[in-house]
Parts: C-alpha cells; sequence; structure tokens
C-alpha cells in the first residue's frame, strides 16, 4: 500500500515539475497591419523607466528584446516605425495538498497527508506600438515559473523573450 502511495507522489511531483519548467506564450495582433512595413524600431524608454522590476533585470530584457527584433531583421533607428515596450507581472501561486487517496471506489480512504509549496508566475509582455499613429499593432504575452535564485537569469529572461518573439511577425495561415 505504501508503495502506491510513494508512487502516486512521484508521480503528481514529476508532472508538476513538466508543467511548470514550461513558458507559455500567447500573441495577439492587429488583422488590418500589414507588418512587413515595419523595418525599424526603438524602445519607449519613458515606459520602461517606469517599471518596477530591477536595473538589472530590465537591462537583460532590453539586450534579449535587441538581439531577437535584430534576428527578424529590424533595425535599430532614432525615427523608428515600431516603438517596444514591456511590461511584468508575477504572482506567487501555493498548492495545497490536505489528503492523499488510496484504494478504490467505493471502498477510496483518504488518508490526512499535508504538502504545500509555492512558485513565483511570472508574465512578460511586449508591446509594439505602430510610431506613427501610436497603436498597439502587436503584443506577445509569456506566461512561466520564475525561479529567483537561479544562477543563470540571463539564460532565463532571454528564454521568455526568445520564446515571445517566435511569434513575430504573425503569420496568417
Amino acid at each position: 500500500m505504501k508503495k502506491k502511495i510513494s508512487l502516486k507522489i512521484i508521480l503528481f511531483t514529476f508532472i508538476f515539475f513538466i508543467q511548470s519548467c514550461g513558458i507559455y506564450v500567447y500573441h495577439d495582433y492587429d488583422s488590418d497591419v500589414n507588418f512587413d512595413n515595419y523595418n525599424s524600431y526603438s524602445f519607449n524608454q519613458t515606459d520602461i523607466d517606469e517599471l518596477e522590476i530591477s536595473d538589472l533585470d530590465k537591462k537583460r530584457i532590453l539586450k534579449s528584446l535587441d538581439l531577437g527584433l535584430k534576428s527578424k531583421g529590424l533595425e535599430r533607428s532614432n525615427s523608428p516605425d515600431l516603438l517596444v515596450t514591456f511590461e511584468t507581472k508575477s504572482k506567487e501561486r501555493v498548492y495545497v495538498n490536505n489528503y492523499l487517496p488510496y484504494g478504490w471506489y467505493p471502498f477510496a480512504y483518504r488518508y490526512p497527508y499535508s504538502s504545500s509549496y509555492s512558485s513565483i508566475q511570472g508574465t512578460l509582455y511586449v508591446n509594439l506600438i505602430d510610431s506613427k499613429n501610436q497603436q498597439l499593432v502587436w503584443q506577445g504575452k509569456g506566461v512561466g515559473v520564475l525561479n529567483e535564485y537561479s544562477k543563470d537569469r540571463d539564460k532565463m529572461i532571454n528564454d521568455f523573450v526568445v520564446k515571445i518573439l517566435k511569434k513575430y511577425p504573425p503569420t496568417f495561415d
């Protein structure tokens, strides 16, 4: 019986670990816009300066966005076609399990077992704004688990940005 209980705990932990490692990406865009017309970009520094994250993380995000947008064929310019901003949000997710079921219905039993764990879920929004009419034309959103004690924050942040920018420019399939 204990073997089945420990197997369920291991399976639950494994599934949680696999799900928590991923970065889920969403994007939205103005379908009336021809993205082939955009060749240059610049960061909207006023919006970025107002963000309440560390200057080191801002620098990491800006560096990753700069490299990612250049890889998409865009050039950084003083008179850009696109203005780039980003936003971040985070929240702590707490998971609590008070009982561990075992057995089969109708003889199943809920063994009192208390466990809890938490993780920080981070969201990064990347906004691309048409500089001529100041309208949002594309937004990418990445959601994933953040590890604030990660030894390689550069890689963690770059992974978020790379996965978000994979969706730019939108394809009209």
